[in-house]
């Protein structure tokens, strides 16, 4: 079985059992309502920066090394925090993810360390664009795609030398914007779950003050 199977298996099964848990404890939490209203407090967005910027390093530390490079689902954290709370915390916890990756070095260093940050920047401008609301699982997976596109340009575009970026990147591209995608899909998901519970749950609420009046 060569590298390219192992890096997808290895890496998706990784991002599945993190996003998963990750996300199930968030939209279970009591800040959980606020976040998807759009009136997070401070403390609030402290949290989520932190909350997203671990799930970045390890995002990294759950990757697999390829020719001093890192197969990782890095920027989902970002991604998610810029989706959720908008770009102050998108970057925040790009910042986080970034420093880590950078303090471990490498050819790509620079190229992955920028892009955790621009992934929650980016992500945190979608959710203005959506009126500080949660875009939606079509929009979030798409901008997951053309993340790690970025990410992959970027690397050819900064990586020095040039032949071993290209190698990389022949490489790892595949099961990187899989897992990332994949990863931005399963949390979608969750949301649009919680979404629909809070809405029959309103629905229930309104039925029973209608039949007590």
């Amino acid at each position: 079985m060569d590298f390219s199977v192992l890096t997808q298996l290895n890496v998706l099964l990784q991002l599945m059992c993190v996003i998963i848990v990750a996300a199930y404890l968030l939209t279970r939490s009591r800040i959980f309502p606020e976040i998807l209203d759009g009136r997070t407090t401070v403390t609030t967005q402290v949290i989520l920066v932190l909350f997203f910027g671990a799930l970045s390093v390890y995002g990294t530390i759950s990757g697999v090394e390829f020719m001093g490079s890192v197969v990782n689902v890095r920027d989902l954290g970002p991604m998610l925090a810029g989706l959720l709370a908008g770009p102050w915390v998108g970057i925040g916890a790009g910042l986080i993810g970034a420093a880590y990756r950078f303090s471990m070095g490498g050819i790509t260093v620079y190229s992955c360390s920028v892009t955790a940050v621009f992934a929650g920047l980016f992500g945190g401008l979608i959710w203005l664009y959506c009126k500080k609301k949660f875009a939606g699982w079509k929009i979030a997976v798409l901008f997951a795609i053309l993340m790690e596109i970025f990410h992959m340009v970027l690397t050819l575009l900064i990586a020095r030398p040039f032949d071993a970026a290209l190698a990389i990147v022949g490489r790892v591209y595949i099961p990187m914007i899989l897992a990332n995608a994949i990863g931005m899909f399963v949390f979608a998901y969750m949301v649009r779950n919680f979404q629909n519970e809070q809405k029959i749950q309103a629905e229930r609420d309104a039925l029973i003050r209608e039949k007590e009046t």
